[in-house]
């Protein structure tokens, strides 16, 4: 309406001139109108394309992600074992800690019911327990560990560069998971069969990761480093173009995935510090699982063991400019025996292992 009221103020403007001159006029304003909406439509458009383009961007860094090509990533599938399903026999201590449970005289001579089986009582029952539970497991795919120089607050708020060593990891959750199959949970004699296949609506992955060096009797947990996190995402560009540090991924439901990059989570782990010096390490990976072992020691201590994935690591360089320095999976490759038993004692084991499932 504003560009007409302004046609209509120009035309009686002009209306006293030659007329000529207002044929030109009009046509002057006319194209200044066309030239307006063809401006508005475009920018428009260019709006529209601005929003898809952003949502398949990273909403804190605006930067789309990529898709990776084949055999990148490491994928190591979830490993659930029928065994871990299973604990035991132990004897209850918390049941053997009362005397008083016991049956015995005067009022029971024979130090037994007198009318019940002495299996029948907490006291026998409490010996040779085996706990059973369902165990679920993460699919963990990562990408080749690396480093980078960035600038860091220190203790006092001062930015610091310092050498991140970082990796970046996908984690999904594909069900297929154990199940205790025991018809009767009330029969404490029922003997169960063979754990069942089952899956749950989602997890949650709370980890723990572990630099350790047995070369330099190191072992440092992750940090969290947002100025890190934000330039190693700036840098691989992971699919989804989105990284997550240890603590907000603990906060996130994972759903079964199905297939691809459908459910998963992109994150990383990363470590400042460092001694520049190490060339053979490993990366304990807690939290893929809530599988579990209980090991008792000739002190009748027990100590509850976690099932943990260690990946190995080794990094052929010194301490000059090490974030220019290549890191590679597993022992090196040599054909050279004592070569090769040199490097795989550096790492504490029998053979050449890229990674192996533990407990600790």
């Amino acid at each position: 309406m504003g560009l007409l009221m302004g046609l209509n103020v120009q035309v009686s403007n002009v209306s006293k001139v030659q007329p000529s001159r207002v044929s030109l006029a009009i046509r002057l304003v006319f194209v200044g109108i066309l030239a307006t909406l063809d401006a508005g439509s475009t920018g428009q458009a260019q709006d529209s394309i601005n929003t898809q383009n952003s949502s398949s961007r990273d909403s804190g860094l605006g930067l789309a992600g990529r898709k990776l090509a084949d055999g990148v990533l490491t994928v190591i599938p979830p490993d659930q074992n029928a065994e871990d399903t299973a604990l035991g026999p132990f004897d209850l201590e918390f049941v053997a800690k009362h005397p008083e449970l016991n049956w015995t005289g005067p009022d029971f001579p024979n130090n037994q019911p007198n009318f019940a089986s002495p299996a029948e009582t907490l006291v026998y029952q409490s010996k040779n327990v085996t706990f059973r539970h369902p165990v679920w497991g993460l699919e963990f795919a990562f990408k080749p560990m690396r480093l980078i120089d960035v600038d860091i607050p220190n203790a006092t708020g001062v930015m610091e560069k310092k050498t991140v060593w970082y990796l970046v990891y996908r984690i999904r959750y594909t069900g297929n998971d154990l199940q205790p199959a025991i018809k009767d949970l009330s029969d404490s004699e029922a003997v169960p069969g063979e754990p069942k296949r089952v899956q749950y609506d989602s997890v949650r992955f709370i980890p723990r990761f572990t630099l350790l060096s047995k070369e330099l009797r190191l072992a440092m947990d992750s940090q969290i480093l947002m100025p890190a996190v934000q330039a190693i995402a700036a840098r691989e560009r992971v699919p989804g173009g989105r990284l997550v540090d240890p603590i907000e991924i603990a906060r996130q439901e994972l759903p079964v995935s199905k297939g691809g990059d459908d459910g998963s989570v992109w994150g990383v782990a990363t470590w400042t510090d460092v001694d520049p010096r190490l060339d053979f390490f490993a990366v304990d990976v807690r939290g893929l699982t809530n599988a579990y072992q209980i090991q008792v020691d000739s002190g009748d201590e027990k100590k509850y063991l976690r099932r943990t994935l260690r990946v190995y690591f080794w990094r052929p360089g010194d301490a000059l400019d090490v974030a220019r320095d290549r890191i590679y999976l597993g022992p090196p490759a040599y054909q050279d025996p004592a070569r090769v038993n040199y490097y795989l004692q550096q790492f504490g084991l029998k053979e050449r292992l890229d990674y192996q499932w533990i407990y600790r």
